[in-house]
């Protein structure tokens, strides 16, 4: 079996690419609320609720791990949009199952919020990302070539 420690990235054919500050920094970025929360759930007494957030967390984590794994077999505007979906949907089920579960102690020690306009925010974050990254890899301009790359 051959280890190869360095793999060839595809290269998407309009503007998005492959970078791995890009791409992991929104999967840690998407995350990083849900490994709080589930630490909050669980120091205030409701263990199998934090499984939730704790497990949404892990299976982002995970995918964008394996996403970029495959970065040599996937394109990068793929992976991204099917990243966001699964976000679309991961997200909004942490925030509601907890915001509806969790004791109003640990909604207070967690200082959870009470807005309808953020339960809009979280619901419709995920699906306005996917669209606007879906206008700007499709609205090819005329000074970029098929890599992506400015033409001067």
């Amino acid at each position: 079996m051959k280890l190869v420690l360095k793999k060839r990235a595809l290269v998407g054919p309009r503007r998005f690419q492959w970078q791995v500050g890009g791409w992991f920094g929104g999967v840690a970025g998407g995350t990083a609320w849900m490994l709080p929360v589930a630490g909050g759930l669980a120091f205030n007494g409701q263990p199998a609720l934090a499984l939730l957030p704790l497990g949404c967390g892990v299976l982002m984590g995970s995918v964008g791990c394996f996403l970029w794994y495959k970065r040599d077999r996937v394109r990068p505007f793929q992976a991204l949009i099917g990243l966001l979906i699964l976000f679309s949907i991961t997200t909004p089920l942490v925030w509601f199952v907890v915001g509806a579960n969790a004791t109003p102690t640990t909604l207070a020690s967690l200082n959870w919020p009470h807005s309808g306009w953020v339960d809009a925010l979280v619901a419709l974050i995920c699906p306005a990302m996917i669209v606007a990254f879906c206008l700007r890899e499709f609205s090819l301009s005329a000074d970029l070539n098929q890599s992506g790359q400015e033409i001067r």
